[in-house]
């Protein structure tokens, strides 16, 4: 895919602004019947910690129990508030289905895509039906443009991967535009710093096209990964998200080229990005995964150990990144058991990591142990220059970066064992 307005990954972009309209609900835990009394912002925060731990299926009948609750009630404006974020909530849960299940532009679940596109239309209708109305509070109105601004996200999104790149831009714009005005309405939304922080750095990382029309085709890198972060230290209730895409956009931001040569004290060289990263893994670590999970099925989260092992190739630490390439499968393998249809290509990634640490970890000598190791680096170099990958992702730009990572230490073991190219 050539680069885009708006995404690193089509769902893990797509993934980040799903929750963006939620408030700062306190609920940790609650029971069936405290359930019933809480607001959509409050289940929507148990709903996203929920699906860190992939339990989705009573979050959806919870959702959609509400959606016709209020479709049966007697019509107001506090119910079309309501409404609208219970179809919010709902489209995000659909959201990080998909990344669970590992879509990319090439697999993906016409019913689930089908879904989502609905319940994201309807927050959007709503949200104009909210501001159209004339008994429209400064606060609601504040919420409606938060609301408006991530399904017009959502919707560009959507557009961009069926290839319509002008009506993307268009969605583009009015997300923008609907965030920006939910800021300046109240700035106590601090979960539209996510959204706005994704759409500055996503736009200025992978440049292009988009990027000129967007953003003039200034870097605001800084700008938004200062926004991302702003919203994790005042308490948005997207913290889990958020906390995820800023670890992978640091992470990314150790394979940029256009990072090379920056000072060691530059907040986007290679030494204070990797301590970034290094430090959001432990955090998200401690935060949700140290303590017992609240489920009993919960294995382990894939897109922490996938980040995990991408960090240590990067170390060079070829044992650690094995271990938790493995762990990715062990994951991905409970959860086909469970019934989620996830993506064959995820295995198939998953397996050549595997494969590229251990062969990074080879010890040999001479003789036939040499050249079975050399063969073994040619075929892990024609399997990327096939169009293979140890890490799946739909930028063309951010794959080739990835691309490079793992040809460059290839090539570098097969110089040290004086291997023919083959």
């Amino acid at each position: 895919m050539s680069e885009n307005i708006s995404r690193v990954k089509t769902c893990f972009l797509l993934t980040g602004v799903l929750f963006l309209a939620l408030t700062s609900a306190k609920a940790n835990s609650a029971t069936s019947a405290e359930l019933k009394n809480l607001t959509a912002d409050e289940m929507s925060f148990l709903a996203l910690k929920d699906s860190m731990y992939y339990h989705f299926d009573e979050w959806f009948s919870r959702f959609q129990g509400e959606i016709n609750r209020l479709e049966s009630a007697v019509p107001s404006l506090e119910n079309r508030v309501e409404l609208m974020k219970f179809h919010f909530n709902y489209a995000g849960l659909l959201g990080e289905l998909c990344h669970t299940l590992a879509f990319t532009s090439k697999y993906q679940d016409e019913k689930i895509a089908a879904k989502f596109m609905y319940h994201s239309r309807q927050v959007k209708d709503m949200a104009h039906d909210v501001l159209d109305d004339a008994a429209v509070t400064p606060g609601q109105e504040a919420q409606a443009n938060l609301f408006l601004g991530a399904a017009e996200g959502y919707i560009g999104i959507f557009e961009y991967g069926q290839g319509n790149l002008i009506q993307a831009l268009i969605n583009g714009f009015q997300a923008d535009t609907h965030l920006e005005k939910a800021l300046l309405l109240n700035p106590k939304l601090v979960d539209a710093y996510f959204g706005l922080g994704m759409y500055r750095y996503g736009n200025s990382r992978l440049g292009g096209f988009g990027n000129l029309i967007m953003q003039g085709g200034r870097d605001h890198r800084l700008v938004g990964l200062n926004h991302i972060e702003h919203a994790i230290l005042n308490g948005g209730a997207t913290q889990p998200l958020a906390l995820k895409t800023l670890a992978w956009f640091y992470i990314s931001e150790q394979i940029n080229p256009a990072n090379k040569g920056l000072p060691p004290e530059n907040p986007l060289s290679q030494k204070k990005t990797r301590q970034n990263a290094i430090g959001l893994l432990i955090e998200l670590e401690n935060r949700y995964f140290k303590q017992p999970a609240p489920h009993p099925h919960f294995q382990g989260n894939k897109e922490l150990a996938i980040m995990k092992a991408l960090q240590s190739v990067l170390d060079k630490d070829y044992a650690k990144a094995g271990i938790e390439f493995k762990k990715v499968l062990q994951i991905v393998d409970h959860l086909q058991n469970r019934g989620f249809q996830i993506n064959p290509q995820l295995t198939q990634s998953v397996e050549a990591g595997i494969n590229f640490c251990e062969l990074m970890l080879l010890q040999t000598s001479e003789g036939e142990e040499k050249r079975s190791a050399c063969i073994k680096v040619n075929e892990q170099m024609n399997f990327l220059n096939g169009g293979g990958s140890m890490v799946e992702y739909d930028s063309k730009k951010i794959r080739r970066e990835l691309h490079a990572v793992f040809s460059e230490a290839l090539q570098q073991m097969a110089e040290k064992l004086n291997c023919e190219q083959g």
